[in-house]
């Protein structure tokens, strides 16, 4: 089954589907309204410099990306762990300490944050129903795959 997210341009706000990319993955490329550049991390979909990416040097691109990223996983880990002073307020005396976390014990799942600009979507239901067949291969090859560089009928058939 295929997992399909909703993303969302930050530099025009155009809407869009994107295949779930692997866990870890980083893809940079073009928004396909605004040709603004963008960077899809972690369900995330972080703006990008087009100067600096374009026409900038290797080592200056790697910068500007390392500076989106590292700014993006401040902002994350600065979410789930709080400050010195938050935790000597709210630290309870008689909880049990707990042992540190190896392989054999998995780390708790983490939430996605609620203002994220990603959501998860489910591929069509006759998708998830039946496998494509060779006769669905074969017609859409012969009838629909002359009309996908129409864009209506692309945004039609991809989303």
């Amino acid at each position: 089954m295929l997992s399909l997210i909703e993303v969302t341009c930050p530099h025009c706000g155009a809407k869009g589907q994107i295949m779930l990319p692997p866990a870890g993955a980083i893809i940079v490329g073009p928004c396909p309204e605004c040709q603004g550049i963008v960077v899809v991390f972690c369900g995330q979909i972080l703006p990008l410099k087009k100067d600096i990416m374009i026409d900038g040097s290797s080592k200056e691109k790697r910068q500007h990306i390392m500076t989106v990223l590292t700014g993006f996983l401040k902002d994350r880990i600065g979410q789930i762990v709080s400050s010195d002073d938050e935790v000597k307020d709210t630290h309870d005396e008689t909880a049990k300490p707990q042992p540190p976390m190896s392989i054999e014990q998995p780390a708790p799942p983490v939430e996605p944050p609620q203002e994220a600009n990603v959501e998860k979507r489910v591929a069509h239901p006759r998708r998830v129903a039946e496998p494509i067949s060779h006769e669905d291969v074969r017609k859409f090859v012969i009838e629909d795959l002359k009309k996908v560089d129409d864009p209506d009928f692309f945004k039609k058939l991809f989303g």
